[in-house]
């Protein structure tokens, strides 16, 4: 992994570090923070040796949107910045990686929230999630998996 990596791995952590803060305070996540955090990583994905190209870094970011998204207008469980933090972690792994990332953060969420029925935070879950699959596709690399996403 080169430092462009980690370098790439760090903003995300930090950027996902306080938006899950300010998740867990509010119940809200700022689309200043989010967008921002979505524009790093599509800038990243403009740099040799980040893991992840232009294409799949703006279509991890339309498929999170979407999906989050529809969600969110679905049945209003979430807000829309939990699909526009999906969307920015989308930007950073590409739409295999979101896959992975929402898998890693919804396990977490059902272990930690099981039996509570009171409205809480996604954004916490969703970093993790993020972070889990960034460091993974980071030391698996570009395989077979993403030869389309």
């Amino acid at each position: 992994m080169t430092s462009v990596f980690w370098l790439k791995a760090g903003i995300f952590a930090l950027g996902g570090t306080i938006l899950a803060a300010i998740d867990l305070k509010t119940l809200r996540l700022p689309h200043a923070l989010t967008l921002s955090l979505a524009a790093t990583g599509i800038f990243f994905s403009f740099l040799p040796g980040n893991g992840i190209t232009p294409l799949r870094s703006v279509l991890g970011f339309l498929t999170g949107i979407f999906l989050l998204g529809f969600l969110s207008f679905r049945n209003g469980s979430m807000g829309f910045g939990d699909a526009v933090f999906s969307g920015a972690i989308g930007t950073y792994v590409g739409v295999f990686g979101l896959g992975i990332a929402l898998f890693c953060g919804s396990g977490l969420a059902v272990i930690v929230r099981r039996g509570s029925k009171e409205p809480g935070a996604i954004g916490p879950y969703l970093a993790f999630g993020g972070l889990c699959s960034l460091i993974f596709l980071g030391f698996v690399g570009p395989g077979e998996g993403q030869a389309l996403f």
